[in-house]
């Protein structure tokens, strides 16, 4: 198949051919500040960013091999001037959570006359914002379009819009270019399995920019692209990144089997995490194997423990069974559970905040994921509060800490005032440590589960850094002392279960100051409205970091 080419009525730009010998500076834009951000972790490690930009090295595998291709990632490296104009074309991928530094980035090469290239999430579901800042847009997924994109570029007879809306086989998906990452820079390393998820959740934009259908690779190809990381020397931890892991069980199955063998004849070289629904807890033999693959942990999209709210936003995959009881499972299962939860429902009253964190308490789930319902575009929330006339345009979706994009039923001071309530309860450090310790002790690790490798070297820098970040000059240097305390004397025959608590530890220097940060923007959000003040992005959209 090949993309499907749309002439929307203005004139196509012209460009001279560009050869077949072009060059090429893959971007990938930097975040904003977040809950998956870890940046207050990363401030005390070697690396500098979480993970790396699978789809810009997915696309750069679908490059003509005659293309000289850099990558350079915004996370970590400056992007100077001489960078763009050693280039012919600079192509950018960007979530909606990059959208300021792609807007910087798009304008910068458009002031030095270099030829800009846009694709990814945020292009495929708002092309019609980016058709100004970019020369070239790709709507859709790459593999099969790319071929015929790539020949439009160096004939010069590129177009302005590309829609790819055919679904690509992702079995026929490159291995990524992980050669050229720059792998000491990361902390987990990515792959994907699968696309697509077969649930209905009002508010999930992966439903409509990547289908309800889960295309899936195959096993004998994901472990190829697991050989060519273990090829180039990665031992730390792998992330499958599929929004849902388990959306075609039948495949992730066969999957999880194959990775479990392949594992066992290698000394298990990695340790993965992935995400999934909670209907794990229903999948027994898949929940196994998975744990037989050296699967450690999983983000389960919980999002509240009301009823009501789940059957008002089609979440009915969470209402088959008690939400805890599940949890529980899957951590006795042999995974531990980080979990997102979200407030500001249309049937959410003030008893929600109270109830997310007795749920959270409950479950010892101890990174939750706490925010407020956001409507991305191409949601049908979007579309139903576009309906109801409950949309705010003023509003730029930076995360799920921001408010919310919409008129809320619940009063939107009582809002802010009950979720700034919740997270400070959430992240504050007894309360963390607790649940950590907690979240240890409910999770059955099996004597074949081990963590990932981490060097000497590297070990003794985060203690070091740890020690004197968290345990001297913190706030909550006593909890965090005691909690070390008690992952050693209970957990230190367990290297899994320290493997996760030193993580936790060091989570803290995250989880505490930025949840902190966020509260205080909400408290001006609060301010305002209390005020009267007008302000067209509120302080809690305009997030900056705490590093």
């Amino acid at each position: 198949m090949q993309a499907e080419i749309l002439n929307i009525g203005a004139p196509q730009p012209s460009f001279p051919p560009l050869g077949s010998s072009l060059k090429v500076l893959l971007v990938w834009p930097r975040f904003t500040p977040s809950f998956w951000g870890f940046e207050g972790v990363l401030a005390m490690l070697h690396e500098d960013s979480v993970s790396p930009p699978l789809g810009l090295i997915t696309v750069a595998a679908l490059c003509p091999p005659t293309w000289t291709l850099r990558l350079l990632d915004h996370a970590f490296e400056e992007i100077r001037d001489e960078d763009y104009l050693w280039a012919d074309l600079v192509m950018v991928s960007a979530m909606h959570a990059q959208r300021a530094d792609t807007v910087a980035i798009l304008a910068r090469a458009r002031q030095l006359g270099i030829r800009t290239f846009i694709g990814g999430p945020w292009a495929s579901s708002e092309p019609e914002r980016l058709r100004t800042m970019a020369d070239h847009l790709l709507v859709g997924e790459a593999e099969e379009a790319f071929a015929a994109i790539a020949a439009d570029l160096e004939a010069g007879t590129a177009r302005a819009l590309y829609r790819a809306d055919e679904k690509p086989d992702v079995s026929r998906s490159p291995t990524p270019r992980f050669d050229l990452l720059r792998l000491n820079k990361y902390t987990t390393m990515s792959v994907q399995f699968s696309r697509g998820c077969p649930f209905q959740c009002e508010f999930c934009d992966i439903i409509t920019i990547y289908g309800r259908k889960p295309r899936t690779k195959s096993p004998a190809q994901l472990i190829s692209e697991l050989e060519a990381l273990r090829a180039l020397g990665w031992r730390k931890s792998v992330f499958i990144v599929d929004d849902n892991f388990i959306g075609n069980a039948k495949s992730a199955l066969q999957m999880v089997q194959a990775l479990a063998a392949w594992g066992r004849g290698r000394a298990q070289p990695f340790a993965f995490y992935t995400e999934a629904s909670v209907n794990l807890a229903a999948l027994p033999e898949l929940l196994a194997a998975m744990v037989d693959a050296n699967f450690l942990g999983v983000f389960l999209g919980i999002e509240t423990p009301s009823a009501e709210a789940l059957k008002g936003t089609k979440k009915f995959q969470n209402l088959r069974g008690d939400l805890i009881d599940q949890v529980r499972i899957i951590q006795q299962g042999g995974l531990w559970v980080v979990a997102g939860f979200i407030v500001g429902f249309d049937s959410d009253d003030e008893t929600i905040f109270d109830r997310q964190f007795a749920f959270i308490e409950q479950g010892a789930i101890a990174w939750a994921m706490t925010g407020m319902l956001q409507a991305p575009p191409t949601t049908p929330l979007f579309e139903r509060m576009r309906r109801e006339r409950r949309l705010n345009d003023t509003i730029e979706l930076t995360s799920n800490f921001s408010t919310p994009n919409f008129r809320t039923v619940m009063p939107l001071p009582v809002l802010l005032r009950g979720f700034s309530n919740l997270l400070s309860r959430v992240y504050e450090p007894e309360s963390y440590f607790d649940r950590c310790l907690r979240s240890l002790q409910v999770w059955h690790t099996r004597p074949h589960q081990s963590p990932p490798a981490v060097g000497p070297l590297d070990s003794l820098h985060a203690i070091l850094q740890a020690i004197w970040t968290q345990g001297i000059r913190s706030g909550y240097r006593i909890a965090w002392w005691r909690f070390l305390w008690q992952l050693c004397r209970n957990f230190r025959h367990n290297p899994t279960k320290m493997f996760y608590g030193s993580q936790m530890l060091l989570a803290a220097n995250h989880f505490v100051l930025y949840s902190r940060h966020v509260i205080r923007e909400l408290e001006r959000d609060l301010k305002r409205i209390e005020t009267g003040e007008q302000s067209s992005v509120p302080a809690s959209a305009r997030l900056t970091s705490t590093r």
